[in-house]
């Protein structure tokens, strides 16, 4: 039992090595829909090139949104700074008084991103306009253009 605990710790140190997690926080506005604000919790691996974020987009009507976004590039410029973009997925659920819409659609984040102290600290800055289609009493196309900027902590 003990020789089974301690090949278990060995290979958790060995996978914490292998890959770094970042979680984090967002917030931003969607400036094509009223400015409406929102904040998010983020996620992402080092070793692959994808990033989520799930949250609340919208506080009137209420909604809950998710994001997956494929980074196709991600650059260094200058240092610490680094450059993005990607293609992505996005999904919102509004819940209202006498409004319940579902809206689903694929969005292109460009953004910058800088690494400080060592590297154990993400502040980015993005933009991801899309096109989605947005079902309640009946379906119709939505243009979404959210600014978010954000803060992650890698361990």
């Amino acid at each position: 039992m003990t020789k089974k605990i301690i090949v278990a710790l060995l290979m958790l140190c060995v996978a914490g090595s292998v890959f770094a997690v970042g979680i984090g926080i967002q917030g931003g506005t969607d400036v094509a829909n009223s400015g409406t604000t929102g904040i998010d919790i983020t996620f992402k691996l080092d070793s692959v090139p994808f990033v989520f974020a799930v949250g609340i987009p919208s506080f009137d009507p209420l909604a809950i949104g998710l994001t997956a976004d494929y980074w196709i590039l991600n650059d260094n410029l200058v240092g610490p700074l680094n450059w993005f973009i990607g293609a992505g997925l996005f999904g919102q659920l509004f819940i209202g008084d006498d409004d319940f819409n579902f809206t689903v659609g694929a969005r292109v984040p460009v953004g910058l991103n800088f690494f400080f102290a060592r590297d154990m600290f993400e502040l980015y800055l993005q933009v991801a306009p899309g096109l989605g289609a947005n079902i309640g009493n009946g379906v119709e196309m939505d243009f979404v253009c959210p600014i978010n900027y954000g803060l992650r902590f890698w361990f």
